[in-house]
This record gives structure tokens, sequence and C-alpha cells, in this order.
């Protein structure tokens, strides 16, 4: 195999666990909530501030009263969590795409 292959395998096997931490956190620490954790993750691809708030969500206790819990149930009631959830991915794209064209 050549080092060019091998590399992009690595590459990908870091990408996977990147993703995969907060689902996992959330599965080890038997998290309330954890379903909405591991339906928000596969959008952490587009977002790193949404990757951060899922960690630290991910590793909070397990008391319902926690701020993200709270918001969370806050915006599920009233149903703007998805329309949260897609601003915080449309910011990471801009933030993505302001930083390349930076380059």
């Amino acid at each position: 195999m050549s080092d060019k292959i091998v590399a992009l395998v690595a590459m990908l096997a870091l990408f996977a666990a990147f993703l995969a931490a907060p689902p996992l956190i959330a599965l080890v620490r038997k998290h309330p909530e954890r379903k909405l954790i591991y339906k928000l993750t596969p959008l952490t691809i587009f977002s790193f501030i949404l990757w951060v708030a899922l960690i630290v969500w991910a590793a909070s206790d397990k008391r319902d009263d926690a701020v993200i819990s709270r918001y969370v149930a806050r915006l599920r009631g009233s149903g703007r969590l998805s329309w949260v959830v897609g601003a915080i991915v449309l910011v990471g794209v801009a933030g993505s795409v302001v930083t390349f064209s930076l380059r």
C-alpha cells in the first residue's frame, strides 16, 4: 500500500473518531438527551461550534436542570429547535467559507 493511502485511511479514522466523541461520551455517561445528541452529531461536519457544544453537553451532569438541557427543552417546546440548529450550522458554514476564501 502506498503512503498516501495509509495517510488517507489514518485521516479518515481520526475524523470518524472526532465525530464520534459526543455520542460516545453521552452513551458512556447515560445522558438523558443522548438520542438528540446522536441526531445532531452529523451536523457537526459543518460546524465546529456545534461539535464543541455537543461535547460540553454530553459531558455535563445528568441533572435535568443543566443549562443546555433547559435551553433545548424551551426551544423544543416552542418549536424553534430546528431553526436554531440550522442557524448554528449556517454560522459554521459561513465561518468555513470566510476562512477558505482568505487563503
